[in-house]
């Protein structure tokens, strides 16, 4: 015999969203049946599960299945292919009997009495019963010991269609910034999530195929997040789990944003960033992601909005940009947009031979239209392998063997040259 389980059966629900577009799910259902049951069918589940992540605890199973369902799968109409159905025209009071051929992307049926090809027909589609055993929604089956039922069931599986993204907004107000941090989650399962606890994962999940078992390992939100909202972080394992304190409720279709960091008062310098061949400055915010500086957290990939502050007090919109995985003591960088009153004009002003040896010099022209003092950052890249500067205008930093920084300050309405000559040796591994 067999029975079926519905989410009115449902002692618990848990979701946690992986940001790669999937989700674990964890449903608990008390089973109780005082006949033998064979045979137990697990309903309301996802309609886009990976089948070989299933795992069910609490009852004994010896086989188990999953089976995505007639509607849900759109394979109703395919079953009736070959076989003769009714098409009911109730405007003209007609039926007409068809063998089905196709159903994608039209629906092509031939006259069993004529023999014609019949293309889209017009009217209601009258189906025959359909065959045994057949199941018009997503479930996951199992065949368990003979016997009655009365058993806490936990089954866990992994679906597509459901995952999370982090959104950001910044506000600037003078000399400091604030920070709210969102999540938008989205369902595509083909089911509703009513009174679910939420747990989000951050970070790469290591994946080998569609149907590898999931593990809640990752870089996650790390402890001691300044959070304003009913969200718990706590360690799993080698890694950190963030949970939504209170239920929710995240139906198909939908995407739903819920707040999972706020954070005031952060300090932040403006800088303009310039490279080879730059003819404006692109605008940053530069910001250290550190405890002294209010936030001190691992900060997930995500969009970031940047609105400031006008002289009227209402805040603009100024621009937006991707981060990636932030670690704690890392600085981030936000380019903002491409600053209308701040020229670079950049050149090689000589490359000449002397020695053995090849002296490059190249200068920076820096222009700051502003009405204000600016520090603009040039990003040198030197495409010789082997190279060593000789001279400079200014400071510089070695960012990696293939760049060069300078950071340089620029008065409001003035220019400033920077230039500097390096030297490259083409014939040997050392200058």
């Amino acid at each position: 015999m067999e029975f079926q389980s519905t989410k009115n059966d449902r002692l618990s629900l848990g979701l946690t969203l992986y940001m790669d577009g999937f989700a674990a799910v964890k449903d608990m259902r008390k089973l109780v049946s005082e006949s033998v049951i064979e045979e137990v069918q697990f309903l309301d589940v996802a309609e886009r599960i990976e089948p070989g992540s299933i795992v069910i605890r609490g009852s004994t199973t010896t086989e188990q299945s999953f089976d995505p369902g007639l509607l849900a799968s759109g394979k109703l109409l395919e079953l009736y292919i070959g076989d003769v159905v009714t098409v009911r025209n109730l405007e003209v009071g007609e039926e007409t009997q068809l063998r089905l051929l196709s159903v994608s992307p039209s629906l092509i049926g031939e006259r069993v009495e004529t023999k014609e090809i019949l293309l889209n027909p017009s009217g209601e589609l009258v189906l025959p019963p359909l065959p045994e055993g057949a199941k018009m929604k997503p479930s996951v089956t199992w065949k368990t010991a003979h016997g009655p039922l009365n058993e806490e069931v936990h089954v866990s599986y992994l679906t597509r269609g459901l995952g999370w993204e982090a959104i950001y907004i910044v506000e600037i107000r003078g000399e400091v910034l604030s920070l709210a941090g969102w999540i938008n989650a989205n369902n595509q399962t083909g089911i509703d999530f009513h009174d679910v606890r939420l747990k989000l994962v951050a970070g790469q999940i290591n994946r080998q195929g569609p149907n590898q078992l999931y593990e809640e390992a990752s870089m996650m939100l790390a402890k001691n997040m300044p959070i304003r909202d009913s969200f718990e972080e706590r360690s799993f394992g080698d890694a950190h789990v963030y949970a939504l304190e209170r239920k929710v409720v995240l139906l198909n279709g939908q995407s739903k944003q819920v707040r999972f960091l706020s954070v005031e008062e952060v300090a932040f310098k403006k800088v303009y960033k310039v490279e080879k061949g730059s003819k404006h400055a692109r605008a940053c915010l530069l910001l250290a992601n550190t405890k002294k500086n209010g936030l001190g957290i691992p900060l997930p990939t995500g969009m970031v909005k940047v609105y400031e502050a006008d002289q009227d007090g209402e805040m603009e919109f100024t621009g937006e940009d991707e981060i990636s995985h932030t670690p704690v003591e890392e600085k981030l960088s936000l380019t903002i947009g491409e600053a209308f009153d701040v020229i670079s004009e950049s050149r090689e002003i000589t490359r000449e031979k002397r020695e053995g040896l090849e002296y490059v010099t190249y200068r920076y022209e820096l222009r700051n239209g502003k009405q204000e003092n600016i520090r603009i950052d040039i990003g040198h890249v030197i495409y010789e392998q082997l190279w060593k500067m000789e001279s400079s205008t200014h400071d510089y930093e070695v960012k990696n063997t293939s760049e060069v920084e300078f950071s340089v300050r620029v008065a409001a309405g003035k220019s400033v040259v920077v230039e500097f000559t390096y030297k490259v040796d083409k014939h040997t591994n050392l200058i």
